[in-house]
Parts: structure tokens; sequence; C-alpha cells
């Protein structure tokens, strides 16, 4: 086709060659004929000579192209077979792990299939063997079958095999694929291969998740009642499918069995590529390590024992049918005390010849030992063991509320949806308990009493009135309240400064016999309450007055410091401590400070004319002034207040203002010095000369003279200063 293409468009081209020696007419007429031919053949030509396209345009076709071809005959198979065949052996020669891998999730579900059928088929051809025979220890091991649910076959190999190696397995490390199988000839099995594959598999699993390399991989498997051995080699895996306990040297066997396999196939196992004829003759190596070991056989027994064993039998059958008996009486206890209402039997069992009881009980069920006792049970061989609780049925709560309000025959209870209803004539104690206590009778979630008729309805409502009135008393808080047989008994607390309630029965023209009283002394945060508590505790002077202002605690009127303290004191241990209002309170300490500062302010201390000595008579009003300034500094220091004294010099207003000013602080310093004398400390003190600046008297008469020759007083605080 190609060689054709090329002559055509050679042809073209030659005419082309002679066209352009004809007439420019003929030229472009040929043109029109031959040009969408030439461009054809052009782009046809590309499509050839590139490989990629054309690569694509057979990708395209192939998939239908193969469908069609294999829908007609095997010729397509047949071609694909060796390639295929081939590749999956390079695959497994390179990648080994990555092949199992994939097959993994086909082979592990075959292969535990198989293995299934092999020892179902197994079991199944040993229980057919035996089925048929008759003896007494097969009578025993019957029974045991019975009552372990297990096949008649596997109990007899329990009892009389040791261990037995049933299947061996000669693997190549390596493919994974099965070299030799051996099996016991009564062994049934199904396919080999497919066994050897899961082991390669479940190898190859445990070294990966685990990272463990393969001289110290896998070494044993348990499949039920089987036990898969494995040891490894440098080139070959030899498995034994063990039934029993083998003793430790099968596994030294195994061993010595795997050197011989490698000391004779070492150069076929390293060289292999998947022929395994080669290593049929490996069988005679193999065979030793099919071994068995099974219990010795017992001797006959004597026709006496025959005997025996014949009565024993007879003893059993005996045992059985009493046992039998004994079993149906005690389903039907179960099934009995299953009907009973407000008992529910969690777990039911028969520990050393006793019957266990669990589960739980309504303490107004039937006694359980009487349906024992009617049933024809020894009590002695029955243990219960109850947790109490409390059955919703409509009888069982309905029986409960009977109790539990003391309803005598003459009231008429019904139960309908969690309502209790209540007909007939009570007492008014009776309803006021039964109110109280039906609210908290589970199952019970309404009581109506509307067909109850009460036959003390006067003394009911003076008990109500009093009631009421309590509640609304300031510092009495009713708890509880109950009337029995006439008589209200009253629970709740009581502050000691509230309304004492036995003048509240008074007033209501109550017996106060007909009450009880049971008080719980407490503190009220009432207002009025506290009010009387705080004249109570705190005694306070007369003149200090109490009152509510604002809601609040209000104190007025002049008390020290020290009262005003403790009140604040007390009433932090008051409930909800209430606000004090202090806003009218006049401090006692202050107020004398005041009284103290006056009095030292108003004195003056005279001097004789033109020196700093004391007039007659003066000393004793200094010693006056002295005092009275140590007393001002104690209670200053009481109240933490900072205290100063000014003292000042004056003269009359004859002399120089000079000499005026010198002989006025030698006064001033005169007199500082003696207060000092007297224990007062000299930084307490300022002095000032003021000369004759500040006259009492402008009189120039001795007496208007006298009174200018003085020191004068100023009590300051020091941040006046």
């Amino acid at each position: 086709m190609n060689d054709k293409l090329v002559q055509n468009k050679s042809l073209v081209r030659e005419e082309s060659a002679n066209i352009a020696e004809e007439d420019e007419t003929l030229v472009e007429l040929r043109h029109l004929l031959i040009g969408p031919v030439e461009v054809q053949v052009d782009n046809l030509q590309t499509r050839l000579d590139d490989p990629e396209l054309r690569s694509r345009e057979v990708g395209f076709i192939l998939p239908e192209a193969i469908t069609i071809r294999s829908s007609q005959d095997d010729a397509l198979v047949t071609a694909l077979s060796p390639t295929v065949e081939q590749a999956v052996r390079f695959s497994i020669r390179n990648n080994l792990k990555s092949f199992a891998d994939a097959l993994f999730p086909v082979i592990g579900p075959a292969i535990r299939k198989s293995i299934s059928e092999a020892l179902k088929g197994m079991v199944q051809s040993l229980n057919e063997a035996i089925d048929k025979s008759f003896s007494f220890k097969g009578l025993k091991w019957r029974i045991e079958a019975y009552r372990t649910k297990k096949p008649f076959s596997e109990i007899i190999l329990l009892h009389s095999i040791i261990y037995r190696v049933e299947q061996l397995f000669l693997i190549h490390k390596k493919t994974g694929l099965l070299l030799k199988h051996i099996v016991k000839e009564e062994i049934e099995f199904q396919d080999a291969d497919m066994v050897s594959g899961m082991l390669t598999a479940i190898r190859d699993f445990v070294a990966d998740s685990f990272h463990i390399d393969d001289e110290y991989g896998l070494d044993s498997i348990r499949v039920g009642e089987l036990d898969v051995w494995i040891e490894h080699g440098p080139e070959a895996i030899l498995a034994l499918v063990v039934r029993g306990n083998a003793p430790a040297t099968l596994r030294s066997t195994m061993k010595e069995t795997l050197e011989k396999i490698h000391l004779e196939f070492g150069n076929t196992l390293e060289s292999f590529e998947g022929d395994t004829e080669v290593f049929e003759d490996t069988a005679y190596v193999l065979e030793s390590c099919l071994v068995s070991l099974y219990k010795e056989a017992k001797k006959k027994t004597s026709p006496l024992l025959m005997v025996g064993l014949t009565i024993g039998v007879a003893g059993i059958a005996l045992w059985i049918w009493l046992s039998l008996k004994d079993y149906l009486k005690w389903q039907e206890f179960l099934e009995v005390m299953n009907n009973q209402e407000g008992i529910v039997i969690t777990k039911a069992e028969k520990e050393d010849g006793k019957y266990i009881i669990r589960g739980l009980r309504d303490i107004l069920a039937i006694e359980p030992v009487e349906i024992v006792t009617q049933l024809g049970i020894d009590p002695g061989r029955v243990r219960f063991y109850w947790t109490p609780y409390q059955a919703l049925t409509d009888s069982m709560v309905l029986k409960r509320a009977r109790k539990a309000l003391e309803a005598d025959d003459s009231i008429e209870l019904t139960l309908d949806h969690g309502n209790l209803s209540a007909k007939g004539q009570v007492t008014f104690e009776w309803l006021k308990n039964a109110q109280s206590i039906a609210r908290n009778i589970p199952g019970i979630t309404n009581f109506e009493v509307s067909g109850l008729t009460i036959t003390n309805k006067q003394q009911l409502d003076a008990f109500q009135n009093f009631v009421k009135a309590l509640t609304n008393e300031k510092g009495v808080i009713v708890t509880s309240t109950r009337i029995e047989n006439g008589i209200l008994h009253l629970s709740g607390l009581l502050d000691p400064f509230a309304t004492d309630p036995k003048d509240m029965l008074k007033s209501l023209g109550l017996d106060q016999s007909t009450v009880v009283f049971n008080w719980e002394p407490y503190q009220s945060g009432d207002l009025p309450i506290i009010l009387k508590r705080a004249k109570k505790i705190l005694s306070p002077p007369d003149t200090i007055s109490f009152g509510i202002k604002d809601n609040c605690l209000s104190v007025s009127g002049v008390a020290s410091s020290d009262w005003l303290l403790e009140l604040k004191r007390w009433i932090k241990t008051i409930p909800g401590t209430p606000c004090l209002d202090e806003s009218g309170f006049v401090n006692l300490e202050f107020k004398m400070i005041e009284e103290m500062k006056r009095k030292i302010e108003s004195e003056n201390i005279l001097f004789k004319t033109d020196t700093p000595t004391l007039a007659k008579g003066q000393l004793e009003i200094l010693e006056k002034v002295a005092q009275e300034i140590i007393e001002l500094k104690n209670l200053s220091e009481k109240l933490h207040l900072p205290l100063k004294i000014v003292i000042s010099g004056h003269t009359d207003m004859s002399g120089t203002e000079e000499r005026n000013k010198k002989l006025s602080q030698l006064r001033a310093d005169k007199i500082r010095e003696f207060f000092v004398s007297r224990g007062l400390k000299p930084n307490m003190f300022l002095t000032e000369a003021l000369g004759s600046s500040r006259p009492i008297s402008t009189d120039k008469n001795e007496a208007g003279l006298e009174i200018n020759r003085r020191t004068s007083f100023q009590v300051i605080d020091s941040d006046k200063l």
C-alpha cells in the first residue's frame, strides 16, 4: 500500500512538471481537478510516517478487535498464553511480594474453605467408621460427645491420640510454590497448593506487619484442634499439620529433615523455576516427620467387672431419671416465679448441688419459700439473693399505696394510669398525711380526694388559719404540718426574736393543748427581726436609735467608734448581710476632740511685764492645759489622727517691735519647755513670735496691758501645716 502511494505521488509530481510548460489556463484547470487528491495523499503519508500516531489509532480499535476475535475462536488465547505465562514468571522472580499481595484477598478465603472441607471430611469419615461400634468405653464417650456438643469422632481422637502428624508441606521459600505434599492415608484433603499459598501469605503478612526477618518468621499456627508447625530454611520451608500435643523433639526432627533436603537438593532449590517434579524424590526424607503416638490400649475387663459396670450403668440411668424429674420440677418453679408480680429473676444456676436464684424482689411480693414448699422442693436446696426494688405494676402500686397510707377496708382505693382515687370517710389527720405520702409513692402521679368526706372540718379551718398566720409572720418558717388524733403537729424554723407562736394561738382562740411545736432555732434575715436582735445584743447607749430606712438598718445618734465597729462586725454575721445606713451617726470621740480643742484654744497663759516669767496664779492654769493636751493626744492616737499644737507668744504694745518679737518668742519657748517636762514630745509643738501684732485689748491701762502679755494655743492637723 505504501509503494502504491509513493508511485501515485511520483506520477502526480511528473504531471505537475509537464503542466508547467503548458498553457496557463490548462494548468489552472488541472490544479482544480488534482489539487484535493494531492492534499489527501500528503495527509496519508504523514499518518504512515508517524509511529506515535499509528499506535494511537491502533489502540483505539484494539479492544473491539480482541473482543471480536475471541468470540470467533481460540486462536487469540493460544497466541497470548505463552506471553502471559512468561510475564507471570517474570513478576514472581522480580517482585514476589507484590504478586502475593495482589492474590492475597483471593487465596486466603479459598484456602480456609479448603482446610475446613478437608477437616470436615476427615472427621465425618472417622465418625462413620466408628458409628456402628459399641462398648462401655464407646458409650461413655458418646455421653461425653452429647454433653459437650462435639462429634463422636473428635471425642475418640481426644482420648486415643497423644499426637499425630497428619500432613507435611515442603514449600519453596522465594516463590511460595508447593514442592512436595505428603499426607496420611486416612486423612482427606483438597488442594495442597491452596494450603501452601495460604501459609506463604500468612508468613509474608506477619513479616511485613511486624518487620521480622525471614530467619525468625512465623513458627506455628493454631487452627481449631490442629497445630501447624513451621520450620524455615535458606531455600525451603517445612510445615507440619499436627493433631494433639507433640513433643519438642519433633521440632528437632523437622530441622534435621530440612537440613537433609538442603544438603541433597540445595542446587535444585537455588535454580528452581517452577518445575516441581524434580522434588518427588524428597518423599523418603520427608516421611521421617510423618509420625504418630497413640495411647496404649487397656486390657479387657473380666465378666465380673462387666456385671459391675452394668449395675453402674443402671445406677447412672436411675440418676439421670431422678435428675430429669428434679430438672422438670425446677423448671416449673422458675416458670411460676417468673409469673409472679414484683419478682424478676436475672440468673438461675446450680452450684454444689444447690439452686441459686438471683434477681429483683419487691418487699410486697409473695415469699418465694412459699412457692418452693407448694411445689414439693426442699427449701434447703434453694438459696435466694434478692436485690430490693419497687415494682410499678398497677396491683403492686395499689398494694403499696394502701400500706403506706394506712388505709383500712372502709377506704376504697383505685388506680388508673397513675391516678390514685380514694373514696370514703376519713379524718383530717388521715387526709393530711395521705396527701403528703401519696406524692412520694412510685407509680402515682396524682391523688384524687374528691370522693372523701372530712369528719372534723371546723377544727381543720382553725388549724389552717393558724398555719397561714404563722407563714406570714417574720422570723417564722413552717416546714411541715400534720394532724393526728385532733392534735396539730407543726415543725419549722423559729428566730428567738420572732413573735411567740403561743401568743398567736391565744389571739386566734385556739387551745394551746391542741398544737405541738417542734422548732429549730435559726437567724432570720428579715429587717424587723434584725432590728430587735441588734437592740438586744449591742445594748446601744441612750444616745443611739435604730430604724429601717430604704430597706437598710439605720443607726443615728452619738456613740463611740468602738461601738460602731462592733455594730459593723456583728452585722456581717447576719444571713444575707443587710446593708447599714450610718449617715445619722456621730462619732463620740470626734465630738470630744472638738470640745477639747475648743477648751485648749480658749486658754491664755499670762506673764509678768518685760519677762518670760509666769504671772501669779498661772502655773495652776498651765498644769491644767498640759493635762488637757495629754488627754487630747491619747484620744487622737486611738483614732489614728495627727495632732499639732501651735504656741503663740504675745507682748503688750510697750517697747519696740523688735524687742517685743524676741520677748514673745521666749515666752512661747518657755511654755513648750514646760509641756515637754510633763512627758509630751517636742515635735508635737510649734512656736511663733507675734509680738504685739495681735492684742486682745487696745486699752493702755494696766488691765489692758496685762491681758496682752500672754501665750495662746491653736490645735491643728499636721496636714494643714
